[in-house]
């Protein structure tokens, strides 16, 4: 049974199961394009040319549909500020509700550079849905825009500056206490160095929550200002390169759960979170992936950091002339003689286990979206990401990244607000008939880690 509306999020109680719960009835992107370097590229290599970011040479033109005309951005790609994510968009799927979340703070600018590219009326052939579904799809996005502009009027997309400025001051101070710590009593017992490393390790995991919204441009609501938040944040506290991680993130955003397209699940072949991931049986074979649920925590992720820290990021930031961030990923290994390469290493491990932790509760245990299939922004968020239940320490504990549908539907809306239009958001799902997912934190722990034991499971009797 369902807990009652007012029991669903507010942390009171436990439950069991993860749920698909109906919307309460009411009474009544995301990334700025200006964050990134101007370079094409994808979550692994530079494309040039004609290549598309599965590696394919395209010989026709590059459409993209937005507002019922399709926009040929096949010269605009190659200087697109987000990299190949147009291309995401290629095979006639709507584009306009991605295009306007993305680019929420700049989208008069988007708008009048989208005025200057060739334009042409879509017909219902070539957009290729069913005339129900399209007439579904329409629905959704009439009245998502209406509720756009409602929560608009509320304030709910407004940033607030000093909000974010003492959760800037909480993380620095957690950070210097533990530098702090390490620097004069770390050589005089094991209880300073274990306390350091705590601080250290928690300090750097709010900056990456803090590093997160300045990326989706929701920190202060200046680009500029969130853009150098972010670098700092991704840059000297924990090594790694904001452009890198911007570069691949929109993917996850675009398309959530998509087999091909979420970059999220691009961790082949040490992770599988779905069986549909693992196309090579050669690949499914090997004993990383045989016993994922168990090497997760103890060696997994602390891999994936350091492949990140010395190879993908720094040869990203190189590639692309990323210099401040360069900058502060030099400043952060200066910090390697202060701590110890010993504790270092501790926090870079504890460190990707509590981000890399909590990242993949929200969306890696749910079913994948097949190639081909065109889903409306809305039922991508609502079909293929989950919320965890709200309380004081899950908000803080995960960067108030716990709702993640509102904040995949409005990616550039203050994380902190998600839950003010949570009964909103409830309200649309119940209309239309969608899902609304939702469970405790230990649930999402317990379902994710049974998850990876499920498919190790498949790969080893393959």
């Amino acid at each position: 049974m369902c807990p009652s509306p007012n029991d669903l999020d507010d942390g009171s109680g436990i439950v069991s199961t993860l749920e698909i719960l109906e919307p309460m009835e009411v009474s009544d992107s995301n990334l700025d394009d200006s964050n990134l370097p101007r370079k094409r590229r994808t979550s692994a290599t530079d494309l040039t040319g004609n290549e598309t970011v599965d590696g394919k040479c395209r010989d026709t033109k590059l459409e993209v549909l937005y507002e019922g005309y399709f926009y040929d951005v096949t010269e605009f790609i190659k200087r697109h500020p987000g990299g190949n994510i147009i291309e995401l968009y290629e095979n006639g799927e709507d584009a306009t509700i991605a295009i306007q979340q993305f680019h929420y703070r700049s989208l008069k600018m988007v708008l009048a550079r989208m005025k200057g590219l060739p334009k042409r009326p879509a017909t219902i052939e070539e957009i290729g849905l069913p005339s129900d579904v399209k007439a579904r799809h329409d629905e959704l996005t009439k009245d998502f825009l209406a509720l756009t502009a409602e929560l608009e009027s509320q304030g709910l997309m407004d940033a607030d500056p000093k909000r974010f400025l003492i959760r800037i001051l909480q993380s620095l101070l957690m950070f210097t206490c533990g530098l702090t710590i390490s620097f004069y009593l770390g050589d005089r017992s094991f209880i300073f160095r274990t306390v350091s490393v705590i601080l250290m390790t928690l300090a750097g995991g709010q900056y990456l929550w803090l590093g997160h919204e300045g990326g989706h441009n929701s920190f202060t609501g200046n680009p500029k200002i969130d853009r150098i938040v972010q670098i700092f944040s991704f840059g000297f506290v924990f090594g790694l390169s904001a452009s890198s991680w911007n570069s691949t993130h929109s993917e996850h955003h675009a398309m959530p759960q998509h087999e091909t397209k979420d970059s999220d699940l691009k961790t082949m072949p040490l992770i599988a979170f779905n069986r549909r991931l693992v196309r090579d049986p050669k690949q499914g074979s090997k004993f990383w992936l045989h016993y994922q649920h168990l090497l997760f925590v103890f060696c997994d992720t602390l891999i994936v950091t350091l492949t990140w820290k010395f190879n993908h990021h720094l040869k990203f930031v190189i590639n692309n002339k990323c210099w401040l961030d360069l900058f502060c990923m030099v400043c952060h290994y200066s910090l390697v003689p202060v701590l110890g390469l010993v504790d270092w290493m501790l926090i870079t491990w504890f460190g990707s286990i509590y981000v890399l932790g909590n990242l993949i509760l929200s969306h890696t245990h749910l079913p994948v979206v097949e190639q081909g299939k065109k889903l409306h922004w809305v039922e991508y968020s609502l079909y293929h990401t989950t919320n965890i239940r709200s309380s004081w320490w899950v908000d803080w504990w995960t960067g108030h990244l716990n709702y993640q549908i509102e904040h995949h539907l409005f990616p550039t809306m203050p994380e902190y607000k998600n839950k003010l239009c949570r009964d909103k958001v409830k309200a649309f799902a119940k209309k239309h008939g969608l899902p609304y997912h939702l469970c405790s934190y230990w649930e999402a722990v317990k379902i994710t880690y049974f998850n990876l034991e499920h498919v190790a499971n498949e790969l080893r009797h393959l």
